[in-house]
């Protein structure tokens, strides 16, 4: 069929048009769910990108777990002035000698999820109170959409060089603490494997260090 001239540039203008609209991608829904636990509801901050890891969904910035740097909003080394001002007043805590603990609980309840940070002065150097530790029992709280509390340790062991560093009780039960050392990060594991707890720390420095702040029935293995 012969096509007039006048006709030839706008049919081809729609085709192109068309064509354009099926490849223009889908838009990535990036919102975090609704937390809750006292420290995400704390931090409500204007920054939520997400960051997207490698075949997975985008983990909110305000529940990303980074190792040796970072949880949610609070970072290691960051002073406790800022921190608290950031998540608001603990539940509990302890303080004595340039160190102290601060304690959330989701939802003020002393029976759900815990957030703890170890705090400590670099006496004579620094008098500022800094996170040294921030430990989390939430599964809010992810590494990725793979690693978080409540999912097998195997995941957690296949990823990173962990060391089994100590035995310690929490809520009658026996669990074990493995540490990678380097990488900043340590995983509680129960007696069935399970992931109940993650630990940030300054990376090169053992999580037992100053793990007894947490529990005191801690046990080191050496």
């Amino acid at each position: 069929m012969n096509v007039p001239r006048y006709l030839i540039v706008p049919i081809l203008a729609a085709a192109i048009s068309s064509c354009q609209q099926k490849r223009a991608p889908e838009s990535i829904d990036t919102t975090a769910e609704n937390a809750d636990t006292t420290v995400l509801d704390k931090t409500k901050v204007a920054d939520t990108t997400a960051i997207e890891m490698p075949g997975d969904k985008p983990v909110p910035l305000a529940q990303l777990i980074v190792p040796g740097i970072s949880v949610g909003q609070a970072a290691i080394n960051e002073s406790s002035e800022v921190v608290h001002k950031k998540l608001g007043k603990p539940d509990a805590g302890d303080a004595a000698m340039g160190k102290s603990v601060s304690i959330w609980y989701a939802n003020h309840d002393t029976t759900g999820y815990v957030t703890q940070m170890y705090f400590s002065r670099d006496m004579g150097n620094d008098e500022t109170s800094r996170v040294k530790q921030i430990r989390v029992t939430s599964p809010l709280f992810k590494v990725n959409n793979k690693i978080y509390t409540g999912v097998p340790f195997k995941i957690a062991e296949s990823v990173y060089k962990l060391k089994k560093t100590a035995t310690f009780e929490d809520k009658g039960g026996k669990c074990s603490l493995y540490d990678d050392v380097k990488g900043g990060i340590g995983f509680e594991v129960d007696d069935k494997g399970i992931i109940t707890g993650i630990v940030v720390h300054e990376t090169g420095r053992e999580a037992t260090g100053t793990y007894l702040a947490f529990f005191s029935n801690l046990k080191p293995i050496k």
